[in-house]
């Protein structure tokens, strides 16, 4: 299914999760649900359209969406952050609406609200794929690379799995058995396995629309690192940031240069002989 342009798919948990309120009966909760997620995920995209980034793909979850952008979200971490953010703010602000608007008709909403809370907090807990933990990994991107602040928000994301699991045990314990904990805890185990599986190649994808982003613009910083000739590629791109365009400075044992490449010339090397060889057997074969 397309709307404007965007591929719009449902997960397989959110069909699960409507049967189970279509069988509980839950029918005016389910529509509270899809208002919710809706005023979240059209948030993401209208900020997406303000900034120029075209979204492609969305999938729909039971608490919110995974978008695919074009390529230049994928070099500029700032914009990421502002785009992931927009969906939680809009909940907030939807809350802060539904609060005047109960007051001033005299019908308690409070469903509505509770709803909306629990998809701002739920999105704001830096896990992957959920907002919180798409910012956090644009963030950490600009120290450790987009490799390494994709393995951080993973592995946070398995706590927050387990924590979530915990909870739920520790509810049915006590008689209260709630389903929409161990759906959340489900769907933040499978989505950080994905995403792990995908993190050695976001640096690779970076290099590539780096390189696009370059011709466009005609200038970039530069970021110069050092390594050792012992080093292998994959170690070596893992360590490149967003925006910046590296000069690799190749040491020998003795900590004496002898030889600079551009990531571009790495880059291009790593495409044809793969990953995991020292760079200091590809000195002699880059011109």
């Amino acid at each position: 299914m397309k709307i404007d342009d965007v591929k719009v798919k449902i997960n397989p948990f959110t069909w699960v999760f409507i049967l189970l309120l279509v069988l509980a009966g839950l029918y005016i909760e389910l529509i509270d649900i899809i208002l919710t997620v809706a005023i979240h995920e059209v948030s993401h995209y209208l900020v997406a359209k303000k900034l120029n980034i075209n979204m492609i793909q969305i999938e729909i979850f039971p608490f919110g969406g995974a978008a695919v952008f074009d390529s230049e979200i994928f070099i500029r971490p700032d914009l990421e952050i502002i785009i992931a953010l927009a969906g939680p703010l809009s909940n907030a602000v939807f809350i802060m609406i539904l609060i005047i608007v109960s007051q001033i008709i005299g019908t308690q909403l409070d469903y509505l609200i509770r709803i909306n809370v629990l998809m701002c907090a739920f999105n704001l807990l830096p896990g992957v794929p959920l907002d919180g933990g798409r910012a956090l990994k644009s963030v950490l991107s600009n120290f450790i690379g987009l490799t390494r602040a994709n393995n951080v928000a993973v592995k946070i994301s398995y706590v927050l799995s387990l924590l979530l699991m915990y909870g739920s045990i520790l509810m049915f314990v006590n008689g209260n058995k709630n389903y929409v904990l161990i759906t959340m805890a489900a769907f933040l185990i499978i989505s950080a396995r994905n995403e792990g599986r995908l993190s050695q190649y976001f640096n690779l994808r970076d290099l590539i629309y780096k390189k696009e982003e370059l011709f466009k613009r005609g200038i970039m910083n530069v970021r110069t690192i050092a390594v050792l000739e012992n080093q292998k590629l994959i170690k070596i791109i893992n360590c490149f940031l967003p925006l910046k365009y590296h000069i690799i400075v190749v040491l020998d044992k003795n900590l004496k240069e002898k030889k600079r490449l551009t990531e571009t010339e790495l880059f291009d090397f790593a495409i044809e002989n793969g990953l995991y060889l020292p760079i200091g057997e590809i000195l002699s074969k880059v011109k």
